[in-house]
């Protein structure tokens, strides 16, 4: 195992900068020089990606599913293998709230007066965009700027591959599924053999709620590549939401046969596990067949396939039809930024207003999030 010189902290295999402290690590050679930068400008965009692709891999992927040719969309964030990504990364749980550096955000403020200065210029609206919305991922104020960069060049160009998927990203991020799909679209019309954007196409309608049309998008995808294993993975979530369990575990078995790795392969075992049961939940698997179900089967089905609460889950504990613990194990609550820990609470609070109404339970529902190894309740969530 390597360690960071900077900061001391343990390195993961085969990564290039720091989880901890965003520095490159030492003998990782520095990537080649692009045309027309300055080198403290450099310096300052090689920190941000570090940051970007491995220091903020579990925030990431608690905001959205992330970037990247080669990820399963609902569990992997840019530049991570979903295993890594899903169990911190590497992150501490003490971390302190991670900030652009001053010298990025006078990098990316440089671009901008570029591009401004140069309203007609592709190239330098495209990079301004590119940067922006990567900056997005640690302030999110970015993204508002990516998306007027996006659309700027979609008004210079409408057919731009570029702002069309970068648009889709930014809607993506703010899971604002209607339009990410309208981007996801408009770019798939002219590049439809694209299967990592038709992916994403399917994620957002199984995201917004219509699993069905996410099955068809999956199923374009194979039907072109047998072998795009993201595809198969995201299709056995698709196929779990409608409640097909030999078509969720036929899919999901074919993603492990074809995942890339062992990392990789691990992660969907334990989807496989979560979906097929566990034996750590004190709660009814359901309710009788034919009958409708419990609040409680639906929240638990809901986290045990979550990418990040599922894997650290131990158990449930209900103390009536409406109102429980989920005890958790390592979850890094406290390490959160304030603006990842209120996005995943409030969605949390989403799923459980959600299954109460799927279950036509009455009154109040409450989730309490407990730390297993202390006992300490890390946050509670309650639905009217």
């Amino acid at each position: 195992m390597r360690f960071c010189a900077s900061c001391g902290s343990p390195a993961s295999l085969g990564a290039s900068f720091c989880s901890a402290c965003g520095l490159r690590l030492a003998g990782e050679p520095a990537p080649p020089r692009a045309g027309g930068l300055t080198p403290a400008p450099l310096a300052g965009l090689i920190v941000l990606v570090g940051f970007l692709t491995v220091g903020l891999a579990l925030w990431v992927v608690l905001l959205s599913p992330g970037r990247g040719p080669e990820r399963m969309p609902l569990a992997k964030p840019s530049g991570e293998p979903p295993a890594q990504a899903a169990s911190g990364g590497g992150m501490p749980a003490n971390h302190p709230p991670l900030e652009i550096p001053a010298d990025v955000k006078g990098y990316v403020a440089d671009l901008e007066k570029k591009a401004e200065a140069a309203p007609k210029d592709v190239a330098a609206w495209r990079a301004v965009a590119q940067v922006e919305y990567r900056a997005g991922q640690i302030d999110r104020s970015y993204l508002d700027k990516a998306e007027k960069s996006f659309r700027h060049l979609l008004e210079l160009d409408g057919k731009d591959l570029d702002a069309l998927r970068g648009l889709g990203n930014v809607h993506y991020d703010r899971e604002e599924y209607p339009q990410a799909i309208e981007a996801f679209a408009r770019y798939l019309e002219q590049k439809p053999e694209d299967a990592g954007v038709r992916t994403d196409l399917g994620t957002m309608y199984l995201n917004g709620g219509d699993a069905e049309r996410a099955v068809v998008e999956y199923e374009k995808v194979l039907a072109k590549d047998p072998k795009f294993y993201q595809a198969h993975y995201n299709l056995g979530i698709a196929y779990a939401q409608q409640g097909a369990m030999p078509k969720t575990l036929e899919a999901l078995g074919r993603a492990k046969e074809l995942a890339p790795d062992d990392a990789i392969r691990k992660q969907i075992q334990a989807t496989i596990d979560r979906v097929s049961g566990s034996p750590g939940s004190t709660s009814p698997a359901g309710a009788a067949p034919g009958g409708p179900r419990t609040l409680q089967a639906i929240v638990e089905d809901a986290l045990r396939t979550h990418p990040i609460v599922g894997p650290k889950i131990v158990k449930f504990e209900w103390s009536s039809p409406t109102a429980g613990q989920l005890r958790l194990r390592e979850f890094p609550m406290d390490g959160m930024p304030e603006m990842v820990r209120t996005k995943f609470l409030d969605r949390l609070k989403g799923q459980l207003a959600d299954a109460k109404r799927q279950a036509n339970a009455a009154g109040a529902a409450k989730l309490d999030l407990v730390d297993d190894g202390s006992g300490q309740v890390m946050a509670s969530v309650t639905a009217e």
